[in-house]
C-alpha cells in the first residue's frame, strides 16, 4: 500500500524504540518519536533524520501529533494511548488513524478511525511486515464484509447525508440485511455482503439499494435505456422518493479550461453547466479543474475551484506543448499563450491521456472533460 502521508511512530520504552526504528525501515517512511522519561535511557545523541528526541509529556506531543498527520502509531499499552488522545477525539471523518502495539510487536490493534481514517488498512499492512497479529474490531471487517464508507474511500466519492446512509447501510450489512449494489462502469471496489444488482428487477424486496455511478441524473438515464417494466420503475420511483436509494459518485472527472482575460465568474460557471447537463454528468464527480500557468490568478477560475471544493491545477507551457499537437491549434491562441490549445491538452494531462470529451465553445471559453482510472 502507499502511504499519502508520513506516519508517527511514538515510544516510550527502550523495546519500543527498536520497534518503532524496525517499522520505519520496513515502510520506508514514517517519524520516530522517542518520548524521554525517568524510567528509559533516550539521550540527546539517538536523534538523526526522522527521528526526534521529545523531552516533554507524552500528552503535550499528541495534539501537534493529531494535527500533522494521517497516521499515528503508539507503542505501548492500550490504556496510555487511550487517556492522552482522549481530548483530542472528535470524529472518524476526520481524526487521524490510530493504531497500537505491544513494545515487543506481538498485537497491532486499530484504536480509531478504522475506516476512513484507514487504520485497519494500515494495520493489517503492518502486521505482515513484522510478523504481528493484527486486532481490527470493526463489525463490517470481523464479518468479512464490505462496508459504504470504504467504497467511498476507494473511489473518493461523494455520498448526501454521508454520515447517516454509512451508519444504516453498514448496520444493515452486519446484519445480514440484504443491500443491493449496482456498479455502473467498471470500478473496483470490495462488494463483500452487497447483493450485486445487474438489473432493478423485483428490488422490491430490497429496504436499500446503492448505486455508483458519475451520471447526474442516472434513474432517468437508466429507465429511459433499459427495458423495465412498469411495476419496476414504480418501485425504483418509489425507493427514490423514500430517500433508499443511494447515490455514490466517484471523484474522476476532470476539466481542462481556457478563457478570455478577465471573464465573468458567473458565465464560466453557467458554461460548465450547460456541458455537465448537456452529457449527464453529475458536478460532484469532478475530482479537478485546470488551465495554463498563465491563468492562474484567473479569478473565474479560481471561483468556480471554490464553488467545486476542488483543487485548480495549472500547467506550464513547455508541458502543455508536448501534447497539444494532438489537438486542433490556433495561431490566435498560441500567439496569446504560447500554445495551440489550452482546454484540450489539460484535460488530457490531468487525467494521464484519457480525455473523454473534447473541446466546447462558449462566448470565450473553452472547456474540456477528462476521466481519471479508479
Amino acid at each position: 500500500m502507499s502511504i499519502e502521508n508520513k506516519i508517527a511512530i511514538v515510544c516510550i520504552t527502550e523495546n519500543g524504540k527498536n520497534l518503532a526504528l524496525e517499522i520505519q525501515s520496513k515502510l520506508n517512511n514514517g517519524d520516530v518519536y522517542l518520548v524521554r522519561n525517568k524510567k528509559n535511557n533516550f539521550k540527546i545523541g539517538e536523534e538523526k533524520d526522522n527521528v526526534f528526541l521529545v523531552e516533554d509529556k507524552l500528552s503535550n506531543l499528541v495534539p501537534s501529533l493529531f494535527e500533522e498527520y494521517q497516521y499515528i502509531m503508539f507503542l505501548m499499552a492500550t490504556g496510555i494511548v487511550v487517556r492522552v488522545i482522549a481530548p483530542y477525539i472528535n470524529s472518524k471523518f476526520s481524526d487521524p488513524a490510530i493504531l497500537v502495539s505491544d513494545e515487543k510487536g506481538q498485537n497491532i490493534i486499530s484504536l480509531l478511525s478504522g475506516h476512513m481514517g484507514g487504520a485497519n488498512e494500515m494495520t493489517s499492512h503492518i502486521s505482515e511486515l513484522i510478523g504481528a497479529n493484527p486486532v481490527i474490531t470493526t463489525a463490517t471487517d470481523v464479518n468479512k464484509k464490505s462496508s459504504l464508507d470504504m467504497i467511498a474511500k476507494k473511489l473518493d466519492a461523494h455520498i448526501d447525508d454521508f454520515r447517516e446512509n454509512v451508519k444504516d447501510v453498514n448496520a444493515m450489512l452486519v446484519n445480514n440485511q440484504e443491500v443491493g449494489l449496482y456498479i455502473d462502469g467498471n470500478y473496483e471496489v470490495d462488494t463483500r455482503g452487497f447483493k450485486i444488482l445487474t438489473n432493478f428487477e423485483n428490488v422490491d424486496n430490497l429496504e436499500k439499494i446503492v448505486i455508483v455511478s458519475s451520471k447526474n441524473n442516472f434513474l432517468d438515464y437508466y429507465l429511459e435505456n433499459k427495458k423495465q417494466s412498469d411495476l419496476d420503475e414504480k418501485v425504483l420511483r418509489k425507493k427514490h422518493r423514500e430517500n433508499n436509494i443511494i447515490k455514490v459518485v466517484p471523484k474522476e472527472i476532470v476539466i481542462g479550461i481556457g478563457c478570455r482575460r478577465n471573464t465573468e465568474s458567473s458565465l464560466l460557471q453557467e458554461s460548465l453547466n450547460d456541458l455537465l447537463h448537456k452529457y449527464n454528468i453529475d458536478i460532484n464527480s469532478i475530482k479537478e479543474i485546470g488551465s495554463i500557468d498563465v491563468k492562474s490568478d484567473e479569478k473565474a477560475i479560481i471561483d468556480l475551484a471554490s464553488s467545486l471544493s476542488v483543487p485548480f491545477i495549472t500547467f506550464s507551457v513547455d508541458e502543455i506543448s508536448k501534447v497539444d499537437h494532438l489537438f486542433g491549434k490556433s495561431e490566435f491562441v498560441k500567439k496569446n499563450v504560447g500554445v495551440y490549445c489550452v482546454s484540450e491538452p489539460v484535460a488530457y494531462l490531468l487525467s494521464e491521456g484519457n480525455l473523454i470529451i473534447e473541446k466546447h465553445k462558449y462566448k470565450g471559453i473553452t472547456i474540456s472533460v477528462g476521466r481519471v482510472s479508479k
